[in-house]
């Protein structure tokens, strides 16, 4: 916009110019136009209203019966319409700022110019007009084909229809080139301005001119065609293509036709023997159906020259003759073949057959397969040029004969030869069906007390086979609350057994209580193969506590306000073995001169109440306190008057021993008694109906004392087995009455006492005494509890309401704990009781009383003497650290003060070790045969065993580093030289955590460095799996000798952890041992602080020796004696749990490595049998290793999670689920967007002899994971794939998953590039693509072919397999990439090929190996790895065959 501040003419200069740019801005913004019919000149106001059209459709492309819209869009609020023609149309008025024009079913008549008129609220006036087109898209008539005779004139037409219609033309076919070819041809005629007709002119046609004519022409958007079919009907045309002799007496002939658009009705063959000119005319005319004939009556070894003709409806054809002579044979080819059974699996068989004589080869193209039994037949094609010489029969029944036959067959001849003799193939067993009528039933014998699981089946009904035993699988599942109140849940077993063929039941022993059991059963036949499985259940009910839980209790008397109560100590009881319902504590006042031992078991005791038990002379059992297992007090305090008991209703239905009827007790003393109760709250009179009632009065002072009278009321007691008190108190005289009903009271003597007559007067009132002063004494918790503590009250449940009523002083007690456990039930409980606790005085022990008699003054001394002896350690304390420090400051060594130690006692306090750790106790040893037990108790409940034992260590002060670094080397070595120091163990790396752990202090290889004046050379170093070991030479300047320095450097262990295996440290230490001799001197160790890693190892060499020399192992006391000569030796508790762990697989497993030099000698005697039995001492190692190793597992990890693998979505995946890889170790694939879980696939990292993830082992895939199997290819850069199972192997087989040419998996492209056949694999090279990264890789892959039909077997020989693994081993020697190994289940086969190549790269590189070791490290990373004792067996002979062809053993002995 111009603006102009300079020139200011005038106001309507002003106004003109902003118009005049307004509407130049208008059409910048707009491809219409905008036009302005009124503008009122004489308002001083600028125009700023705008206006915008928006379309729906192209303006000039409107399609016709479509219906566009049209929006005007205004800047300012107006009136808006819409006009077409100068005539108004339909408005829809959106807004003052928006109108909508809709064109309904558009059509041609539409076609014209549309205006937008507004008028703005401000009276501006605007107008835009648009212009649209109304377009027909392009459409041609259907026509019928058109058929012509040859040179006749015909002309092809395309009646187009549409608007607007341009650039006519033909094509033939989909050649571009005829366009112009066809361009004279074409004429177009315009009907209208909708209707075109083309047309294609031909004057005269022919053959060529046969095909399909494309007519073409353009709409306004696309491109219209018509198809027009021209037929050019002419007489045929033959040619001879092939032709061949194919016996005796016949010759084969193949020929082309083009029958010129009519049926070939019959062909005429001619032909001419050589030498003569005579044609002769075929016997018979050939019908026009065929394209090949076999010509018969030729004589043999005569050459013959073929002719042949076509005739259709128009004529014939031109006889077309074959110049090539043909000899016919000298005989007619025969081949029949001989059929072989090359393998059998359970549901198929493989067949093979001869192959034909050189001179029939050619003659033979396909092979007829025929399979029979019974009245089954099946019949089968092979091609003869196929890569396989063999056809495998599938879907066959296991165990079932079969007749098979072959036939020769000729595709010339369209015949097959004779059929071969037959043969027969019988099918292996396969899988049988489910046991039928499987039941499971929990047992718990109330006598014995134990559990047992018995099941019961029938034979499947399909056996497939014969049986020859079945595998039952118990395991079960138990949720229960712990001794902590924890919600726990134990897994056990599971627990394996077999029976024979002909038992069909069994019961499973000796198994926990309170837990659900799964019992899964199947048949195995004669191929071993597990048959499906018959699942069962049962839930086996609770019973009480273990017996040790129950005696578990502990009490003790403690004073109180002037009385004596009771603590007992109540923990809670783990429920594994039954959902608790209640605890009750029961106290039994003992008879005078009564013990425990006297009473009968606490399950026979009488249950009473309180009151009863304290007014019987003979004492009595009651009910104390009571709680449920919500509910429980870890802590109780009896005799306090206080009882504890909630109410629960749980305990009300949990009854154990009930009330029993009390005996009658009378007692008439004729003995005054004053009793002072006027302290006692005033209460309303309570009366209960009685048929006789004996009354007590007591009239008494207002003293403090309660003086007991010799003569001045007699007291009458009487006691019946319902026994109901009244109370009438008044003050200042209360009266007491006991009621019972209809008894007859006697009185009796003074001091006579019924039903036992030796008890003592005074006991009976100081009961007495006690029960009526109860409030006087001590302050009650509320104002009936001295009734309840007197009415003898049972529940509507039958047993007595819990009262902790106050201890009779002058009696013994005893108790005992009642626990009830629900029943399997409804409303059935069991009861469990435990032994009586020690015997406790009521009362203060006379040594009590007389010591209480000392007074003030003894109190007073006492706390002098002690003050004085506080003063006393304080000195000598503070004298023995001034000594102490002095000494340290004067040896170089860290300063202690008095802040450090008052720190080092505040670490203390806080837990860190316990005060006792200062003074550790002197543990006994374990001895060898005990160690797993022993790791098994310290390893419960998160190690709380460990961490206690740990926490005794004695820890002192200081910490001293040993590791050089960079300002230390110097002395460092000077040290070696003047220790005479020969060997060095380091256990450090030189960067952990990405710190500096360690300087390097020795030279690279090849080189020579100096420390000062002594001079290190690197003579050379190997490298073993886990440690390197270095050998450096050492010279001083001014010695004339030099010295031999070994370095063994430990390479796997991370500072303050343990390793993961503890095979690696104790085969290091065993190496050490073996270099050592006493002439080397010291051994010098050390890692980064000198003391974790360092102390581990220290203690487990000296642990070692014990344990080798003395049968028993004191590892506390040897961690202590190693921290009293070096501080924090052995640093973790983790370091400290792996001394156990490692002396437990010691223990247990014992040293299995066997050197190159006896690996023969030991193989065989692995091998044999001792003693008559009936396994090999190799088959018990076996058994050895799967069962501790299950034993250990247990103990030693958490359960190894796979929920992945087993989670619903990634079922499918599996072949198999007894073979899921762990979630530690699975290969994860990169996730696909869009698609859920697809990160995972069933195979597993393994690692190899060096400890990197040198192997993938995985399943065969499935049709559905051959994807997946790619993308792991590509994304972990496999460049070695080892197949270890074939394509037939019935339904467990693998799928063809590489192409023969090229496919694509998702963004994995994989070709095929060439293969080679070797003896005992077949190697293919595979290259593969990723579209997403460009990335391509050369993939080589082998598949074994030496493997056994049979499931479980292993191969005969050893040879196969160890070629294999040399042949890998060499491809990947310098690659860190993994090999990927696949079987069926990635199990067995795929186990036996990794661990055979870690072995023989053992073999190589030590000179010894471990196959126990090897195997037990593989079994614990992967399901289902060396599953069989012949796995096992397989392994010993190929390693010892390999250094037999390696001439390893040869080469051990001349070094």
């Amino acid at each position: 916009m111009l603006r102009s501040c300079e020139s200011m003419a005038s106001l309507s200069l002003i106004l003109l110019s902003c118009y005049i740019l307004r509407i130049v801005a208008g059409n910048e913004l707009n491809e219409t136009t905008t036009k302005i019919t009124e503008v009122e000149t004489q308002n001083v106001n600028v125009p700023f209203a705008s206006m915008e059209i928006e379309a729906s459709q192209q303006l000039d492309g409107i399609e016709a019966d479509s219906t566009p819209h049209f929006i005007c869009k205004l800047s300012e609020p107006s009136h808006i319409w819409w006009t077409f023609s100068d005539k108004n149309v339909t408005t829809i008025n959106e807004s003052d700022y928006r109108a909508r024009f809709d064109l309904k079913k558009a059509s041609r008549k539409d076609s014209g110019n549309y205006s937008c008129r507004a008028k703005t609220y401000g009276g501006e006036f605007l107008e835009k007009t648009i212009s649209i087109r109304v377009i027909e898209p392009g459409k041609t008539e259907p026509t019928q084909d058109i058929w012509v005779n040859a040179t006749a004139p015909v002309i092809l037409k395309c009646n187009f229809h549409g608007f607007p219609l341009r650039n006519f033309s033909w094509i033939k076919g989909n050649n571009s080139e005829s366009i112009e070819d066809l361009r004279e041809q074409t004429h177009v005629i315009k009907v209208n301005e909708t209707y075109y007709v083309s047309m294609l002119n031909f004057t005269r046609v022919y053959r060529n001119d046969n095909g399909t004519y494309s007519c073409l022409s353009h709409d306004f958007n696309n491109l219209v065609i018509g198809l027009r079919n021209l037929f050019v009907v002419d007489v045929p045309q033959v040619n001879i293509d092939f032709i061949k002799a194919v016996g005796a007496d016949k010759i084969y002939l193949n020929w082309t036709v083009n029958d010129g658009n009519k049926p070939i009705l019959h062909y005429n063959v001619k032909f001419r023997k050589n030498g003569t000119s005579d044609i002769v005319y075929y016997r018979e005319r050939i019908s026009g159906i065929h394209k090949s004939y076999v010509l018969k009556g030729f004589e043999k070894s005569t050459a013959y020259q073929i002719s042949i003709e076509a005739t259709n409806e128009i004529g014939d054809s031109q006889v077309y003759t074959d110049q090539r002579l043909i000899t016919t044979l000298n005989e007619d080819p025969v081949f029949v073949p001989t059929g072989i059974v090359k393998g059998i699996t359970g549901g198929s068989i493989t067949l093979g057959w001869t192959p034909p004589p050189p001179g029939l080869k050619e003659h033979v193209h396909y092979y007829n397969l025929m399979i029979i039994h019974g009245n089954e037949k099946k019949e089968a094609v092979h091609h003869a040029q196929s890569e396989f010489k063999e056809h495998a029969f599938t879907d066959l029944t296991p165990a079932t004969t079969y007749q098979f036959k072959i036939a020769a067959c000729s595709y010339y001849t369209q015949q097959c030869g004779n059929w071969s003799a037959e043969i027969n193939g019988t099918t292996m067993d396969g899988v049988c069906s489910a046991p039928q009528n499987f039941t499971v039933n929990c047992h718990f014998d109330n006598i014995s007390r134990s559990s047992s699981v018995s099941v019961t089946w029938s034979p499947p009904e399909i056996l497939n086979g014969v049986i020859t035993r079945y595998q039952l699988d118990l395991s079960g599942i138990s949720h229960y609350r712990n001794d902590r109140s924890q919600s726990k849940t134990d897994r056990w077993g599971p627990v394996s057994h077999s029976t024979r063929e002909n038992d069909y039941n069994w019961e499973f022993r000796s198994v926990p209580a309170n837990t659900n059991y799964t019992v899964r059963i199947y048949g195995v036949t004669r191929v071993r193969s597990p048959g499906k499985e018959a699942v069962g259940n049962c839930s086996m009910p609770g019973t009480i506590p273990d017996r040790e839980d129950l005696n578990a209790r502990s009490w003790r008397k403690i004073a109180n306000d002037g009385r004596h109560l009771f603590k007992i100590n109540l923990p809670r009881i783990s429920e594994r073995n039954g959902p608790i319902c209640c605890y009750r504590i029961f106290l039994v006042k003992l008879a005078p001169y009564k013990t425990w031992a006297d009473l009968p078991p606490p399950e026979e005791l009488d249950v009473h109440s309180y009151h009863y038990a304290h007014l019987s002379p003979a004492g009595g059992a009651y009910v104390a306190e009571m709680f449920d297992s919500d509910h429980l007090i870890p802590e109780i305090f009896l005799g306090d008057g206080h009882t504890n008991y909630n109410g629960s209703s749980a305990c009300n239905h949990c009854i154990g021993l009930r009330p029993k009827p009390s005996p009658s007790l009378r007692l008439v003393p004729e003995v005054p008694i004053l009793i002072n109760i006027t302290s006692l709250p005033t209460t309303s009179t309570t009366t209960t109906t009685s048929t006789t009632t004996t009354t007590t009065t007591t009239t008494s002072t207002t003293t403090t004392e309660v003086p007991i009278l010799t003569s001045t009321v007699s007291t009458t007691i009487v006691t019946t087995s319902t026994p109901v008190i009244t109370t009438t108190t008044a003050s200042p005289t209360t009266t007491v009455a006991i009621t019972a009903p209809k008894v007859e009271t006697t009185t009796i003597p003074q001091a006579t006492l019924i039903p036992n007559a030796d008890s003592n007067v005074n006991t009976i009132t100081n009961q007495l005494e006690s029960l009526t002063t109860i409030e006087a004494t001590r302050k009650r918790r509320d104002n009936s509890i001295g009734d309840n503590m007197l009415i003898e009250n049972t529940s509507d449940s039958g047993q007595f309401v819990p009262i902790d009523g106050f201890l009779d002083e002058h009696s013994n007690y005893t108790a005992f704990i009642e626990v009830t456990v629900y029943g399997s039930q409804e409303g059935q409980v069991i009861p469990a009781y435990s032994g009586y606790l020690n015997t406790l005085f009521g009362g203060l022990e006379p040594r009590a009383m007389v010591s209480e008699q000392g007074g003030t003054l003894g109190v007073i001394l006492q706390v002098s003497v002690a003050l004085i002896l506080i003063v006393i350690i304080l000195l000598v304390a503070l004298c023995a650290l001034h000594r102490y420090t002095k000494r340290a400051e004067q040896n170089g060594e860290e300063n202690i003060n008095l802040r450090n130690s008052i720190r080092h006692l505040c670490r203390s306090l806080r837990g860190r070790h316990q005060l006792v750790a200062a003074s550790p106790p002197d543990m006994p040893p374990i001895p060898k045969n005990e160690l797993l037990q022993a790791y098994v108790e310290r390893h419960r409940d998160s190690d709380y065993g460990f961490q206690h034992e740990f926490e005794l260590l004695p820890d002192r002060f200081t910490d001293r580093t040993t590791r050089p670094m960079d300002n230390t080397v110097c002395d460092y070595w000077r040290m070696i030289w003047e220790q005479h120091l020969e060997l060095i163990l380091m256990l450090t790396n030189l960067e952990e955590y990405s710190k500096t752990k360690c300087a390097k202090y020795w030279p690279d290889k090849d080189e020579t460095k100096n420390f000062g004046d002594i001079t290190v050379e690197h003579v050379r170093q190997r490298t073993f799996s886990d440690y390197v070991v270095r050998e450096l030479k050492m010279t001083k300047v001014g010695e004339r000798d030099s010295r031999t320095i070994v370095q063994y450097h430990f390479l796997v262990w991370k500072d303050f952890m343990a390793p993961e295996h503890p095979h690696a440290i104790l085969k290091f230490i065993k190496r050490i041992n073996e270099a050592y001799s006493l002439e080397k001197g010291p051994i010098l160790v050390h890692c980064s602080a000198g003391v974790g890693r360092t102390g581990t190892l220290v203690a487990l060499d000296s642990l070692l020796q014990q344990l080798a020399d003395e049968g028993q192992v004191s590892i506390f006391n040897t961690v202590c004696d190693l921290r009293h000569q070096r501080n924090f030796l052995v640093q973790s508790l983790k370091q400290y749990i792996f001394i156990y762990r490692s002396l437990m697989e010691m223990a247990t497993y014992g040293d299995t490595e066997v050197p190159l030099g006896q690996l023969k000698a030991t193989v065989e005697k692995l091998r044999q049998r001792e003693n008559g039995k009936d396994k090999t001492r190799l088959e018990e190692e076996y058994e050895d290793l799967v069962t501790q190793s299950q034993k250990i597992s247990a103990v030693l990890e958490e359960r190894k999670s796979f929920s992945v693998g087993s989670g619903d979505e990634n079922r499918i995946k599996n072949r198999s689920e007894l073979v899921i890889p762990y979630d530690r170790n699975r290969v994860i694939l990169t996730p696909i967007p869009g698609r859920e879980h697809s990160t995972y696939i069933n195979a597993s990292f393994i690692e190899g002899y060096d400890n990197f993830e040198s192997f993938i082992i995985t399943q065969d895939p499935l049709e559905s994971t051959i994807a997946d199997f790619w993308r792991m290819i590509s994304e972990q850069c496999i460049s070695t794939i080892v197949m270890l199972s074939d394509l037939n192997e019935g339904s467990r087989k693998c799928p063809r998953y590489w192409p023969e040419d090229e496919a694509v998996y998702d963004h994995i492209r994989v070709s095929y590039i060439q293969s080679e056949s070797c003896p005992y694999y077949t190697r293919r090279e595979l290259c593969v693509a990723n579209t997403k990264t460009d990335e391509t890789a050369v993939v080589t892959q082998y598949q074994y072919h030496g493997w056994p039909t049979v499931e479980g077997e292993v191969p005969e020989v050893t040879r196969g397999l160890i070629e294999l693994v040399d042949q890998t081993s060499s491809t990947d020697v310098e690659s860190k990439v993994p090999i990927v190994v696949h079987c069926s289940f990635g199990s067995d086969r795929s186990s036996m090929f990794v661990v055979l190549s870690i072995l023989v790269q053992q073999l190589k590189t030590e000179k010894r190996v471990d196959v126990f070791t090897t195997t037990k490290k593989l079994r614990s990373q992967r399901h289902g790895m060396i599953s069989s004792s012949a796995q096992y067996d397989f392994l010993h002979r190929a390693i010892m065959n390999y250094a037999d062809l390696h001439n390893l053993t040869e080469d051990e002995s001349n070094s």
